[in-house]
């Protein structure tokens, strides 16, 4: 009776948390893509965003150019039918080192930020209630991601430090927006709203500046030139139409399902992890509610024999059993939901905050259903073809034959099966984490691995700031070694005669190199680089040829190497140099100092310059915090359910061990064997198949789960993925959390040696 007790608890554990699982990653993922799409419905996202800077800032030749464009732009708008809605919103840049939000500087800030106002037909920025919000003079709405971020509340004051034609500026935070566009950290802007009267008093502010000679990285006006198509048109189709007609587009162009894919990707890390841990814990239910129904038939074969001698039908027995097993899955399927819906809450904080609540209602409560139910009937099925192994047993055989019992020696290689999953479960998203949160990780996001970066922003005067910058570390001794590289757009033509536009960013990339999956870097004219998934949308590889124009001047360049690059969509290009007088869209300065420890007051001095300086390892964790953050908490849920899982697994069966061999026990105890002795050494037997489970799914989710992660990662364009081990971390931390719960489950499971008294064996007899 004791044994089956534990076998009936262990399978509906098993039940339940097989299918809290899989309903919690079906609740998470609907939440998230519900949310998001909420709020891009909500706030009208445009399907085509075009960003653009005038070349010759605030003067009167840019205003012309600016005019010319914005002309050229109209004509093309009304000469083609799937465009619903267009409009041009302004964008002005702040110089992130005189921004202070409540106190706190924005100097270490790897985001462009910016001034803006409300959109007139579409792209709306939202407030928490998901209005339009009503922002009066001297207000200012701030991103909700900054909200925590900073600590920010109602009333805090946003200091523009000589914004005002030379005076301060300070606006009063009237709220928090969400941004559909640009809410997630890996978007590279963050826009601000105000309203109309300061963003013409900071702008005229910067052009007075700029009229005075002053160099502000704000003190430039970039346009988002933005389209709003008709469904069922075909964005890519347009964006091929909007390249060709050679329209403003020195700026990087943005989808809406790019949009929507950081959106998913920076939040949906977690839930990937969720997933992954609900499928090898389902596998881990199956096998081991399998071992526990063969064991159970096994001890039932006599009774079985006995129906099925007095004319009991293997339909009428098969259905016996699965009556017992239905009740078993209704009662874990209706804790499973409860616990998932438990659970759902403190997970998706950070999705609520960022885009808002999606009711989901009556469809997400279906799918949550459609989720466990698939869990259960999978166990069911696993359950159903086990019980027909009994069709082929006859009443005799049942009755009068006897089988040697194997499931000692099974029962530890579940052990040892279950301890090897739950490493792998741990060890994957802790990898994954370390890997993401590693300085070295900015080489898969087509970045070299320096000390340092200086964005100059998009201004006429880039190329100048950054020579300036680039005279400056060559006279500095404190530098280790650095390297300048200009960004141009060019327009690539394509094998069906379109063309796009692409961000060629050129310099020496030998000083700083990124990580290359085939080829090299380009050290030398009309070589080219490619990024992963830019390789694979054009459908070029290394040897290939790719014609650019730049600067009204067509070159053949050769495809010399495919990087890793998982920044601006995965879609980048480098060169050494490029052909052509193509203007310089923005600038990138990379360093490393020979002593690291001076690096902030180097910093704080090189700023002077007018450029955006910061340390790469915080540029890291600036872009991928929402996602790292996630991550670490996909990998805590992940450590939490293996853990549970080997200690209920380990203790289930090291107790079905000493059931079964109680008899052996107890001659030990007649022999002279004490129950300590006898604990000694069930303690071993039960500790050995989990210390080789642990090492074992330590090696695997090394190997197979770098690989696993890869293919994930690859398909955001980060190619030859390889893990960042911590070695206390892999080899201490996760084994010890692993191996303790499981010895006290082991010490639990042979506590009942010390009932098992030495006549027993006697009385068997």
């Amino acid at each position: 009776m004791r044994q089956n007790k534990l076998l009936e608890g262990g399978t509906l554990f098993f039940m339940t948390v097989s299918s809290m699982l899989l309903a919690l990653t079906v609740l998470l993922f609907s939440t998230l893509l519900g949310a998001i799409d909420d709020l891009m419905d909500k706030a009208l996202v445009p399907d085509h965003i075009q960003m653009h800077c005038v070349d010759n800032g605030f003067g009167e030749e840019g205003e012309a150019a600016w005019e010319a464009e914005k002309a050229a732009v109209a004509h093309f708008a009304g000469s083609r039918r799937e465009i619903r809605e267009w409009q041009i919103c302004s964008f002005l840049n702040l110089d992130n080192n005189s921004v202070t939000l409540g106190g706190s500087s924005l100097t270490d800030s790897t985001q462009d930020n910016g001034l803006c106002v409300q959109g007139s037909r579409f792209d709306y920025l939202l407030d928490l209630e998901s209005g339009l919000p009503r922002v009066l003079p001297g207000e200012v709405y701030v991103p909700v991601c900054y909200r925590s971020r900073y600590d920010l509340s109602v009333g805090d004051l946003m200091v523009l430090e000589g914004a005002g034609d030379g005076e301060d500026v300070e606006l009063v935070i009237g709220g928090f927006l969400r941004d559909a566009q640009m809410n997630s950290m890996m978007a590279s802007s963050k826009r601000f709203l105000v309203h109309g009267d300061d963003y013409e008093r900071i702008r005229q502010g910067s052009r007075a500046d700029s009229s005075r000679g002053k160099t502000r990285a704000y003190a430039q006006e970039e346009y988002l030139i933005e389209f709003l198509l008709w469904d069922g048109a075909d964005a890519g189709a347009f964006a091929a139409a909007y390249a060709a007609a050679g329209l403003p587009a020195n700026g990087p162009a943005v989808t809406k399902p790019l949009i929507r894919l950081m959106a998913a990707l920076s939040d949906g890390t977690m839930i990937l992890v969720v997933f992954l841990v609900s499928i090898v814990v389902l596998l881990i239910s199956l096998l081991c509610i399998r071992f526990m129904l063969l064991l159970q038939l096994e001890r039932d074969r006599k009774e079985v024999g006995l129906l099925k001698a007095l004319g009991v039908g293997r339909v009428q027995i098969r259905r016996l059993y699965l009556t017992r097993y239905l009740l078993f899955s209704f009662c874990g399927a209706f804790a499973g939901l409860l616990a998932a819906f438990l659970l759902k809450a403190p997970l998706e904080k950070q999705i609520q905050e960022l885009y808002g609540a999606a009711f989901g209602g009556f469809r997400t409560v279906v799918l949550a259903l459609a989720a466990v139910w698939a869990a259960e009937g999978i166990l069911l099925l696993s359950v159903r073809r086990v019980l027909k192994r009994m069709d082929t047993l006859t009443a005799l055989e049942a009755l009068f034959s006897t089988r040697e019992s194997q499931t000692g020696a099974g029962q530890y290689r579940m052990i040892g099966f279950v301890a090897a999953a739950c490493a792998f479960l741990v060890l994957v998203p802790q990898n994954l984490y370390t890997t993401m949160s590693a300085p070295a990780f900015v080489t898969y996001m087509g970045i070299g691995q320096a000390q340092i970066r200086m964005d100059i922003r998009q201004t006429g005067g880039a190329a100048g700031t950054a020579g300036q910058i680039a005279a400056a570390l060559e006279q500095d001794d404190r530098v280790e070694k650095y390297a300048v590289l200009h960004t141009v757009s060019c327009a690539a033509a394509l094998e069906d005669g379109g063309q796009i536009n692409l961000a060629v960013e050129t310099g020496d990339h030998d000083i700083f190199p990124v990580r290359f999956g085939a080829g090299r870097a380009p050290i030398r004219a009309r070589e080219i680089a490619l990024s992963a998934m830019n390789a694979e949308e054009l459908g070029l590889t290394v040897g290939d040829s790719l014609r650019l124009t730049g600067g009204g001047k067509e070159t053949v360049y050769t495809v010399c190497g495919i990087y890793a690059d998982i920044t601006n969509g995965g879609k980048t290009a480098k060169a050494y140099r490029v052909e052509g007088d193509a203007p310089v869209v923005w600038s990138v300065v990379y360093a490393s100092l020979a002593d690291a420890a001076a690096m902030d007051m180097w910093m704080a001095e090189y700023r002077q310059f007018g450029a955006d300086v910061i340390d790469l390892a915080a540029y890291v964790q600036d872009t991928y915090g929402q996602t790292l953050e996630q991550l670490h908490l996909a990998s805590v849920v992940a450590t939490g359910v293996s853990v549970l899982v080997i200690a209920v697994v380990v203790l289930l069966f090291v107790r079905l061990i000493v059931e079964e061999n109680r008899h052996l026990i107890s001659l030990h105890k007649a022999l002279g064997f004490t129950g300590a002795d006898m604990k000694q050494v069930y303690f071993v037997r039960g500790m050995l198949p989990v210390a080789a489970g642990v090492l074992a799914g330590l090696l695997l989710g090394s190997l197979c789960g770098e690989s696993l992660c890869g293919a994930v990662l690859r398909s955001f364009g980060a190619d030859s993925f390889s893990f960042v081990f911590d070695p206390v971390q892999t080899f201490l931390k996760l084994p010890a959390a692993l191996l303790l719960p499981a010895a006290a489950a082991v010490w639990a499971g042979i506590a009942g040696i010390r009932r098992i008294s030495a006549h027993e064996c006697c009385n068997a007899l």
